[in-house]
């Protein structure tokens, strides 16, 4: 059940190994198949149609559900856990390049920081392959994500590969300063009150601890009902961080993601550089129209559909 595959940059190194290869349609249909019983035909057309038109299948599954798009509510708990609409869209994302351009970053970053490993907390990891790229990259990993068919996928992928991360979907059972990384991608724009949440995942930090954050709060746009329209105010906004008590000190320059420090009286702050602070805070004023337009999705929308590269 094991292949091989290349790195995230693209280089051939065999280092990093996944149980399932996501580049292998027939594999990735046997998988979802047997998490949902679903049968393959529907399952193939399903990944047609996410990879012709990313976010699709939720879309059109919302839509069923007779769910409020842009509003949060208890029944979307429920939708989160009960449809398997996220497989779909997640499996076509994790194969996007610029989400394995990401993955490689955050992992060469953790790595630089101690090549022996960190104690790092993935929020919201989905089909847990960010945890597991980081876990074979010598962290130790703790994925958390609420209950449902994503959460059956990785831990599926976990056990078949034999990766000793930790699974947890409370945050009752997360220790505070704990961790030495927190990594929290895409998660933030489905939150209902963002502030709150995120001085909760914070306390995970120990003092000086890193905050890797990846939030398309823009993404306000048919494909992403779950996404929350309250929260477009904090689109480009770096107040809400600072207020939590991180301190940015890197990034890449569409914010894709941003890194923070979490500051302590007892520990020096790390270094960082002037011109990337710079080119961050100034990038940040175009993310900043998406509190009032669409503007940085419709560009994000067109990058990620050209660096599909599957069903070719």
């Amino acid at each position: 059940m094991v292949n091989s595959m290349k790195s995230e940059s693209g280089s051939s190194k065999p280092s990093l190994v996944y149980p399932i290869h996501l580049r292998d349609e027939d594999e990735v249909v046997r998988w979802i198949a047997e998490i949902t019983s679903a049968d393959e035909l529907s399952i193939r057309s399903c990944l047609r149609r996410e990879f012709e038109q990313p976010g699709s299948n939720v879309a059109e599954a919302f839509s069923q559900a007779s769910l409020e798009p842009f509003v949060w509510s208890e029944n979307l708990v429920q939708f989160y856990e009960q449809t398997n609409a996220f497989l779909y869209e997640l499996v076509l994302w994790n194969r996007n390049s610029i989400k394995r351009r990401m993955r490689s970053y955050i992992a060469k970053y953790l790595t630089a920081q101690r090549e022996n490993g960190l104690n790092v907390l993935c929020i919201g990891d989905g089909l847990g392959f960010d945890s597991f790229y980081f876990a074979q990259a010598g962290h130790k990993v703790t994925y958390y994500e609420v209950p449902g068919y994503t959460h059956s996928f990785a831990s599926r992928l976990f056990t078949l590969a034999g990766a000793d991360i930790k699974i947890t979907s409370g945050h009752e059972q997360i220790a505070s300063e704990f961790f030495d990384a927190v990594v929290c991608l895409d998660v933030l724009e489905h939150i209902p009150d963002v502030p709150d949440f995120l001085a909760l995942i914070t306390g995970y930090l120990r003092p000086g601890g890193i905050f890797i954050v990846h939030a398309p709060f823009y993404m306000i746009h048919s494909t992403n009902p779950t996404h929350l329209k309250v929260n477009r105010r904090h689109s480009g906004s770096l107040r809400l961080y600072s207020q939590c008590g991180l301190r940015l000190t890197d990034g890449k320059f569409f914010w894709n993601p941003l890194i923070f420090e979490k500051i302590s009286d007892g520990i020096g702050p790390r270094s960082r550089s002037a011109f990337r602070i710079f080119a961050l805070r100034l990038s940040g004023l175009y993310l900043a129209l998406g509190r009032l337009t669409n503007l940085p999705f419709r560009w994000i929308d067109f990058y990620r559909k050209r660096h599909y590269r599957w069903f070719e």
